[in-house]
């Protein structure tokens, strides 16, 4: 099995950073896909990681204040040489290999705008990318600010809606969508009370049946640590490999990017 565990932390996680790390180690994944990770805490967050086995780690390097995104691992990640992203996805977009798990991965926090074209290049960009790996092993993961319409909102407001479907089109599966096709359930909410799946997991047509399970976990917002519920989807067919041991003065973890003191 290889498990992969997204989550918006809402701007770094400030205070609730020591819970926030708690429940990451709670949640055992493979892989950990985290929005809005911040450096002001991140060498803290990256070194206890680390520490309990995700050792493998690559991060953006935002701007002080500003939110970036991680990902961490628990096997050896490669690096995926790749076009740059648009200034929409600065600091929002990280793509990796993983082969022990048998896929590559991209990690991805679309912006909300509701004004200028940001939003729309970004999707662009991402659409692009995923297309030209549509034949691989290939995982997109993270707070996409979107969801089918009609399916993922309680109220028709939803933008860029429809590179979901064109994701859908060229083979890629949204996860947990497969494997609740009539369900409902919401990842975010307004501050109007509406509910919006925008949080999600997506796998190309290789990976696609070996989706084995997926599921939201609402207390990590409701409980107040994020202003999201975090997301878990397991696949069937690659070994959990490379647990680490925090005793073994042997290994090290292996950054790409800074880690902050």
């Amino acid at each position: 099995m290889a498990t992969i565990f997204t989550w918006n932390i809402l701007h770094g996680g400030g205070r609730r950073t020591p819970e926030i790390l708690l429940r990451l180690l709670a949640s055992q994944a493979d892989v950990l896909v985290l929005s809005e990770y911040r450096s002001s805490r991140g060498g803290g967050v990256r070194g206890v990681l680390a520490d309990h086995g995700w050792g493998y780690q690559q991060c953006t390097d935002p701007a002080p204040g500003r939110n970036g995104l991680l990902v961490a691992s628990r096997v050896p990640l490669g690096e995926v040489q790749g076009a740059a992203p648009p200034e929409a996805l600065a600091g929002k977009w990280a793509m990796v290999d993983i082969p022990d798990l048998g896929f590559s991965l991209a990690g991805v926090h679309i912006p909300e705008s509701r004004t200028g074209t940001a939003k729309y290049e970004a999707w662009a960009f991402v659409l692009d990318v995923a297309r030209s790996r549509a034949k691989m092993p290939f995982v997109i993961a993270g707070d996409l600010n979107t969801g089918r319409t009609g399916q993922d909102e309680e109220q028709p407001v939803l933008t860029c809606s429809a590179f979901m479907g064109r994701l859908w089109t060229v083979g890629y599966r949204d996860a947990w969508r497969e494997l609740h096709p009539d369900d409902r359930e919401y990842s975010w909410y307004s501050h109007e009370g509406n509910g919006f799946r925008l949080d999600h997991v997506l796998v190309s047509a290789p990976l696609a049946e070996r989706l084995d399970a997926a599921w939201y976990a609402h207390d990590d917002r409701v409980s107040g640590l994020s202003d999201h519920a975090s997301l878990t989807v397991r696949l069937k067919g690659a070994s959990s490999a490379g647990r680490h041991d925090p005793d073994d003065s042997s290994e090290f973890p292996r950054f790409f990017g800074q880690v902050d003191a």
